[in-house]
C-alpha cells in the first residue's frame, strides 16, 4: 500500500525531500481589499456586510452574519471600491447598496487616527523622557 502509514513517516519524508518545513510562528489570516485589490492581514482591514435594508454596515467586531467584503479603512480604497462597484460583486448582491454608513465611519476613523504630531509627550516633546521634576 503506497501513501502514508499510520505514523506519517512517508509524509514527513516527502516534506524533507521537498525542503519544506513547518514553522511554529503564528500566521494571521490574509484578506483582499475590494478597493485596491491588495492583500493584507485581517486586522488591518475593515469588514463590511450587507444590511437588511440594502445598505452597507461596517462590521467592527467581525462577527455579523452574512457574507463580508474586506476594505482598507481609507477614503482612497473606499472610492475605488464604489467606482468599480466591487461591493455588490463581493457580497453577491444585485441591488444597489447605500454606502453612506461606511463612508461616514471611514471619514471619522481617518480624522481620529491622523492626529497632529505637535502634541507628543516624552522624549520628542521636551528632550527629557519621563522627567517630571526640574
Amino acid at each position: 500500500m503506497e501513501g502514508t502509514d499510520r505514523t506519517g513517516t512517508r509524509a514527513r519524508a516527502l516534506h524533507a525531500e521537498a525542503g519544506t518545513r513547518h514553522t511554529s510562528s503564528v500566521v494571521e489570516p490574509v484578506r483582499t481589499c475590494v478597493g485596491c485589490r491588495a492583500t493584507d492581514s485581517r486586522s488591518a482591514l475593515l469588514r463590511v456586510v450587507a444590511g437588511g435594508h440594502g445598505d452597507l454596515v461596517p462590521d467592527l467586531r467581525r462577527c455579523l452574519p452574512g457574507r463580508g467584503a474586506w476594505l482598507h479603512p481609507t477614503e482612497d480604497c473606499f472610492a475605488l471600491a464604489v467606482r468599480r462597484r466591487a461591493f455588490g460583486r463581493a457580497l453577491r448582491v444585485s441591488a444597489p447598496l447605500d454606502t453612506a454608513a461606511v463612508a461616514e465611519w471611514i471619514t471619522t476613523h481617518e480624522q481620529t487616527t491622523n492626529r497632529p504630531k505637535g502634541t507628543e509627550s516624552g522624549f520628542d516633546a521636551d528632550e527629557h523622557p519621563m522627567r517630571t521634576q526640574q
